[in-house]
């Protein structure tokens, strides 16, 4: 742990000598990270047996759904 406060000093030290402009690309590219950490982090909590979007999908296989909806769609061939 003493290493990466270490870390953040040093950081946070060569932050303050950036300019404004390269601060603001900085904090994009900070915000993309945290995004894709809480992306990857929301797709493994996703448990399938209590996805409800599982307990639907093939539901418009079934008949009457499935059965004329190729004429419906595209007409008689």
């Amino acid at each position: 742990m003493k290493t990466i406060n270490l870390d953040k000093e040093t950081f946070l030290m060569a932050l303050e000598q950036l300019p404004d402009e390269n601060v603001k690309e900085l904090l994009d590219f900070t915000e993309f990270l945290l995004s894709r950490e809480h992306i990857k982090k929301s797709k493994l909590k996703i448990d399938p047996k209590k996805d409800p979007i599982f307990g639907i999908i093939g539901l418009a296989n079934e008949e009457p759904f499935a059965s004329e909806i190729d004429d419906e769609l595209y007409g008689d061939r």
